[in-house]
């Protein structure tokens, strides 16, 4: 993604919570890159029963709280704006996503390199794409891409995305 699109997984380090694994980059913007938070949902919590293979028990749900499905990657442009939505940064290394209706999608550690929490702090958004990756297990493996992990989960009908509002105290280290 942006100029960092060489790197490989675990880009700036990965982070845990609510069964989810996240990674920070950056996402090329048309009035300039905006901070991206990447979370890969745990395989055992993604169920696929559908004919299509669809990750049926959080697609639907993330799809009804206002997020859109990502189908190509690299991705363009932004994802559409979803409402209500909201990332709080707490402390260093500590952030939560929260939902339109105040429920935690996600709350752990993520790494937040300065040059990403700065992007957050100029613009008070961030982009995020939540899929069924595949970097679980982090045990010994290649290492991988992210794009190509993306473009995978996207192909499949698996990651969707949006643009939210980003908040907390940010300016704090």
């Amino acid at each position: 993604m942006g100029d960092r699109s060489s790197l490989t997984v675990p880009l700036t380090g990965p982070g845990t919570g609510a069964g989810m694994r996240a990674l920070t980059d950056v996402l090329p913007g048309p009035d300039g890159p905006l901070p991206l938070l990447i979370l890969d949902q745990r395989p055992e919590l993604t169920v696929r029963s559908d004919p299509a293979g669809r990750a049926d028990r959080w697609f639907p749900a993330l799809l009804s709280t206002g997020l859109t499905p990502v189908t190509t990657i690299p991705v363009s442009e932004p994802p559409a704006p979803a409402p209500g939505w909201r990332l709080e940064l707490s402390a260093r290394r500590a952030a939560r996503l929260t939902a339109p209706d105040g429920s935690t999608i996600w709350a752990g550690e993520c790494g937040q390199p300065q040059p990403w929490r700065a992007l957050i702090i100029g613009t008070s958004r961030c982009a995020v794409l939540i899929g069924a990756l595949g970097l679980y297990p982090a045990g010994e493996r290649p290492p991988t891409r992210i794009e190509t992990l993306l473009a995978q989960a996207a192909q499949a009908g698996e990651l969707v995305g949006g643009l939210i509002e980003a908040s907390g105290d940010l300016r704090r280290r």
